[in-house]
This record gives C-alpha cells, structure tokens and sequence, in this order.
C-alpha cells in the first residue's frame, strides 16, 4: 500500500499511535510537536524527510549536521578510481530545507538530556524536543591502532570511508605515486561496516592503475580467513580485469602502523607501500 493510500485509511491519531510516536504532544491550533535528528547522513537525512512529510500533523523537523552538504559514502570509491568527482557524490541539504520544511541547524550535539527532551550543541545553546532520533554514524578508534595518533599519522594514512576532504586526499595520493608503487589495503576483521567496501576500493585502484599506472599493484591485506562478501565475484574480476596487479592475502592482521616510513606492521612481519590504507 502506498504510503498516501495508507493515511487516507486512518485517522491521524491512530497512524501516529500506530508508530508510537505522538500522543497527546500536538496543541490544537498551536505549534506541533518537535522531532529533532541528529546525524545527516543516509538514515538521518531520510528520517527528517519522512517524518516531515506527515505534514499534515504540524511535526516540526530539526535536522542537526554539522557539514553543509551530503556526501555519498558508497560511490566515493568511484572518486578515487577518477570514474567520478566530488561533485557526482555531493548533495547540498537545500531540499531538505526549502522542499520539505526541515529545519538545519549546522552543528554538533554534545549531550542528550532525556529528563529535560534537550540536546545540547557545541555552540552552547540547547533545542527541545518531543521525540529524538539518533543518527550519528560511526567513527574509528584510532588510538586502538599503534601509530595512528602521532603527530601527523591520520593526514598520512588516510581510511577516507567518511567521505569527504579525506577522498580527495587519497585520490591525490595515488596521482602522486611512481608508477610500479604499492597501494596497502588493510581490512578488519569482521564484522565491520559496509563489507563489500574495501574489496571494491581494490578494483577501483586497480582500475585507475591499469589505466595510468601499469607497473602499480594493489596488495589487499585481510584480517579474515578469506574474502567476507561476493568472494566468488570479485575472485574473478581480479583475475580477469587485473591479473598480477591486485595481491590477495588473508589471515594478515594489522597489529600497528608507522606513518613515517610507511609500513604496516604484523605479528612476525612487516610490510612497506608506497601508499597506505589502514
């Protein structure tokens, strides 16, 4: 059923009650109730458009992100291997604001008072709300890998799966490799998020190097026994799209990274690239 055909069906305190979203929180000819998102990415984002759609109800969206646009995650790997640009994987939140009514506040929450129904925001001011969706995404504990949180390792070894300035750094970096350099991936042990992601990145370096670096290789260093998603579909785009160019190891976990010389340490052995993903 479409979601108009279903409204239709209901009233709008039963669709709401439906959710559990409201009750009583509406002020007949007042202002609606407030939900407040934080987080813009992709569950946040559609969670301030959907919720903003019920229009009919009053909802006041406040969506908190404290980047002025959207970028695609997925496709970024397609800006490292040069098929796209920044700008394919960019979205302002313009639509959000003008098209669907959400209110953006650019900024970051530092606390949830769940007594009071306030966040919190960096800047020092404060935003109520009736009901609260979290959406922050992920981040990475650097100072669980040795060697990452010395002084300039993070702006060396570049992870680049929030997308963004560190993209274009890493595509930057592997314009500036000789041609017959290494690019060392590193993959986790699972489970991680996105688990086809790095195997892609792989073929879109091969890619790139294919075209303009032919001497380069790829040399995929994987915590796992073996490849964790589509393990026959990229086996065979290996081989057949880049062969001798992308080097598979399993069972290779990264126990510390040293930025400066470029390496990746394991239990018994070490590595060198002339680029590297930790």
């Amino acid at each position: 059923m479409k979601r108009r055909q279903w409204i239709q069906t209901a009233s709008a305190g039963s669709v709401l009650g439906a959710f559990g979203l409201f009750s009583g929180c509406a002020t007949p000819g007042g202002a609606g109730p407030k939900v407040v998102v934080v987080g813009g990415g992709y569950g946040g984002a559609t969670a301030a458009k959907y919720v903003r759609m019920w229009s009919d109800y009053g909802i006041q969206v406040t969506l908190i992100e404290p980047n002025a646009n959207f970028w695609s995650c997925p496709i970024s790997n397609l800006v490292i291997g040069g098929s796209k640009t920044m700008a394919d994987v960019t979205m302002s939140y313009d639509n959000l604001v003008k098209r669907h009514g959400v209110n953006l506040i650019k900024d970051y929450v530092t606390q949830v008072d769940p007594d009071k129904r306030v966040v919190k925001l960096a800047s020092g001011g404060e935003v109520a709300y009736d009901r609260l969706i979290l959406s922050p995404g992920v981040d990475f504990m650097m100072d669980s890998l040795p060697g990452m949180n010395k002084a300039g390792a993070q702006d060396k070894v570049l992870h680049a799966w929030k997308a963004g300035a560190q993209t274009l750094a890493l595509r930057k970096q592997l314009e500036a490799m000789p041609d017959g350099g290494v690019y060392a991936l590193s993959i986790p042990l699972a489970p991680y998020r996105c688990p086809p992601g790095p195997y892609e990145r792989a073929c879109q370096v091969a890619s790139y190097f294919k075209q303009h670096k032919p001497k380069s290789k790829v040399l995929v260093l994987d915590a796992n026994q073996d490849i964790v998603s589509k393990a026959g579909l990229f086996k065979k785009a290996w081989a057949e799209e880049y062969p001798g160019m992308i080097e598979y190891r399993p069972k290779h976990n990264v126990v510390a990274v040293d930025a400066k010389t470029k390496t990746i340490k394991f239990a018994h052995r070490r590595i060198y690239g002339a680029v590297l993903f930790g």
